[in-house]
């Protein structure tokens, strides 16, 4: 009875559910055809609207505009000039101050280079005069003098020098200037007879039998065995007051060191000085041979003091 009923309902139920079966299947379809009606309308209002109404556009006015920027431009410049300015001064003043510092220092560095180097020429002019002290200690009185203390003076002399010659080795030698004291003990020790004229040992001095002649006799110098040709230095510095030839002594030279000490060389092969000549102490002023009275080649030495004859041996230590 039901399904009957239900079967053969009222027709526009029937119209009325199709229809929005149809609706509902297809609603997006409508939806979209909706708002394309939708905006055709307004888009058509307004054409019509505005074609009655026309729009009145403001006008710009570029001059002033234009005018105005550049204003703004020119005072924005301005301020950049007064801040650059400004920048720039503070910077100068700063490079002044700096340099204001550097001059002062570098002053103060000159002040203190010159004190410290009036300290080194004081500590230098110190050490001199007391270094001139000592050698003054070391020298002996002219007046009285003798072998024996001018072989002590000698001695005294030959030490300074020595350690003189070791302390110019040293890196600290470069800050002082000892010229004037090493040319003080040169002045003394050069005209002493200290330095041996050839290598060798000094051997014959005093009493002892002739090589030749066989007599005995007093042999005031010492003899050097050598080969010839043998340069032969001056043992101290002086003059020459004779160089020649004599039959017994052979070729020789004699020089005077102008203290009371006087040097003779014979039997020498060859001679490289002259009377009158100056000489300086290690010069060579001759060459080792057997002329004269002789029986091989050697160097007679001999010293003397005031013309008394001395052992070689008692002067000669360089």
């Amino acid at each position: 009875m039901q399904r009957q009923n239900m079967a053969s309902g009222n027709p526009d139920t029937k119209r009325a559910g199709k229809g929005w079966l149809l609706i509902t299947k297809y609603r997006r379809l409508f939806i979209i055809f909706s708002l394309v009606i939708a905006l055709a309308g307004t888009g058509t209002a307004g054409y019509l609207l505005g074609r009655d109404k026309p729009v009145q556009v403001l006008a710009w006015d570029d001059t002033t505009g234009i005018a105005a920027f550049a204003g703004e431009l020119a005072d924005e410049e301005d301020r950049c000039a007064a801040i650059e300015q400004i920048n720039v001064e503070n910077e100068l003043a700063q490079e002044k101050e700096k340099a204001a510092e550097l001059s002062s220092s570098l002053e103060q560095q000159q002040n203190e280079i010159a004190q410290q180097q009036q300290e080194m020429d004081d500590l230098q002019e110190s050490i001199l005069k007391a270094l001139m002290a000592n050698l003054s200690d070391n020298l002996i009185s002219r007046s009285g003098t003798s072998v024996a203390a001018y072989s002590q003076e000698a001695k005294n002399l030959i030490s300074l020098s020595r350690k003189l010659t070791a302390f110019e080795k040293t890196p600290e030698a470069s800050e002082f200037d000892l010229t004037e004291y090493k040319k003080a003990i040169d002045k003394r020790l050069l005209r002493l007879p200290t330095l041996k004229p050839i290598p060798g040992k000094l051997d014959g001095y005093g009493m002892r039998i002739h090589p030749i002649y066989k007599y005995r006799q007093f042999h005031p110098a010492a003899d050097i065995g050598a080969a010839t040709g043998t340069p032969i230095k001056a043992a101290g510095s002086g003059y020459v007051v004779k160089a020649g030839y004599d039959s017994s002594a052979g070729r020789y030279i004699k020089i005077d060191h102008g203290n009371g000490f006087t040097t003779t060389y014979m039997h020498c092969s060859k001679l490289y000085v002259s009377a009158g000549e100056s000489v300086v102490k290690g010069d060579v002023i001759g060459a080792v041979g057997s002329t004269g009275t002789s029986t091989a080649p050697h160097l007679h030495f001999e010293i003397r003091y005031y013309d008394k004859p001395l052992n070689p041996n008692q002067m000669i230590m360089e």
